[in-house]
């Protein structure tokens, strides 16, 4: 690039960077350019650079509309500009649409027309195909690569309105949001049915906690084994230690049988054969209750699984029958 071609296009700032440099330079380095019309056209197209104004395909679009007011208009194959012009457009004569205002390109709204006009003064698509600082825009760049004849980059979704570009982000946000709120209905609705397959699955896991059995008949052997403080008692003390011990035996076979439970009583038939199941049992409550130990609840549910689905789950009311003591 000479002197005279950078002293006519480009800013005297931007006059030292090097030629296959300049493209990648922001657009006010453009001479009559200002940093707010820069703005203007990174607000509606994303045009940032000299690069991209050169490559910016509405200017693109109007040029080729242009290049053909020579042409008569019944030899002007139209449907080459279906994916340029707004379909209310696309049967427009060439002469009609050069006079037509810029919104007519399709993906270029009024708004964006709005800022063209107010940072370059465009009313149509005739002022945007002459637009001198995408002129400029398109010699530098053709100077720098020395190729015009190639598409300055790979066709792509550059040049595309800022506009448009956000609502395919609300879009793909809006299908994010969507498929998010369905997976979570799913797995509501199936989240019952999946417990309900769990507990078919692993019915051990409803039975009476043996753990809790297991403690509770370690805890019975513990205190029977415990040796009595008065077994090294003096002998004068054993006959009243033994007494003590007698009543306090006496007690708990009282406490064993259920004949001594009120409750057992009542909720034992006449001959002791059945037991009528009230809120809070479990079969080793009952097995407690009745045999002194934990450890014939199996006897209990073996006699009683025709009516007794799962071992953990019995309800006030029911009759079980009970195995003999």
């Amino acid at each position: 690039m000479d002197a005279q071609f950078l002293n006519t296009r480009i800013v005297k700032a931007f006059r030292h960077v090097a030629p296959l440099e300049l493209p990648e330079q922001p657009v006010h380095a453009i001479k009559g350019l200002s940093e707010h019309d820069g703005e203007l056209l990174y607000e509606s197209f994303w045009v940032k650079t000299i690069r991209d104004l050169a490559d910016l395909k509405f200017v693109h679009w109007a040029q080729e509309i242009c290049a053909l007011r020579d042409v008569p208009q019944e030899k002007i194959d139209m449907s080459g500009f279906r994916d340029k012009l707004n379909k209310a457009y696309e049967q427009t004569s060439i002469k009609v649409l050069m006079k037509s205002p810029v919104h007519v390109l399709q993906g270029l709204s009024e708004g964006d027309a709005d800022r063209l006009e107010e940072a370059f003064r465009i009313h149509s698509v005739k002022d945007l195909a002459n637009l001198k600082f995408a002129r400029y825009a398109q010699e530098i760049c053709g100077e720098a690569y020395k190729d015009l004849s190639a598409p300055i980059r790979k066709p792509g979704n550059h040049g595309v309105s800022k506009r448009t570009a956000k609502s395919g982000s609300r879009f793909t946000a809006l299908l994010l949001l969507l498929g998010t709120v369905l997976v979570i209905c799913i797995i509501s609705f199936f989240w019952p049915f999946g417990l309900s397959w769990l507990e078919k699955k692993n019915p051990a896991a409803n039975s009476p906690d043996s753990s809790t059995a297991r403690q509770t008949e370690s805890a019975d052997d513990h205190s029977s084994d415990r040796s009595n403080p008065s077994d090294l008692a003096d002998p004068a003390d054993q006959t009243e230690s033994e007494v003590e011990r007698n009543g306090q035996d006496s007690a708990d076979s009282a406490n064993s049988n259920p004949s001594a439970d009120p409750n057992s009583e009542e909720r034992l038939n006449g001959d002791g054969t059945e037991y009528h199941v009230q809120a809070g049992d479990t079969l080793s409550d009952i097995s407690k209750r009745l045999f002194g130990t934990t450890k014939r609840w199996p006897e209990i549910y073996e006699l009683n699984r025709a009516q007794l689905k799962d071992p953990g789950k019995i309800y006030p009311g029911t009759t079980l029958r009970i195995p003999a003591r």
